[in-house]
């Protein structure tokens, strides 16, 4: 691979990363209409804790997917890294968006829709392209 298509790509990982970084602690208050639950844990956890699980889970999968783009980056030695930390880093940010999911389709996109969709992809690249950084 060229090296400028490996710094392309790795960027556009750090910028997923970056956005679940960003967003996470303050996704309950950035999107209106928000109800407040969670369509998959329904009452199980809510308030606070709910808020702080979110923003918990952003922040992991964010830190795991800025590693990955760090290993895409770097290639060599280090790129044996980035599918263990893509795989972490998707689940882990696929699963926040299913907590934060409220239920509500037209709120699909704001409420992270697009980022788990990213995630997917990133999770299909690392587990059908493990030494595409070799």
């Amino acid at each position: 691979m060229r090296p400028w298509m490996q710094y392309l790509i790795a960027f556009l990982v750090l910028a997923h990363g970056f956005i679940y970084v960003r967003i996470g602690p303050i996704a309950s208050r950035a999107v209106k209409g928000w109800s407040g639950r969670s369509w998959l844990l329904g009452d199980t956890i809510t308030g606070t804790h709910l808020t702080s699980l979110v923003a918990t889970l952003h922040v992991l999968a964010g830190v795991l997917i800025l590693a990955c783009a760090a290993a895409i980056a770097a290639g060599g030695l280090l790129a044996g890294w980035w599918p263990p930390l893509a795989v972490a880093g998707s689940v882990i940010g696929i699963a926040a968006f299913a907590v934060f999911w409220d239920g509500q389709a037209r709120l699909l996109f704001e409420e992270g829709g697009a980022g788990a969709l990213i995630s997917l992809l990133l999770l299909a690249s690392a587990l059908a392209c493990p030494g595409a950084f070799a």
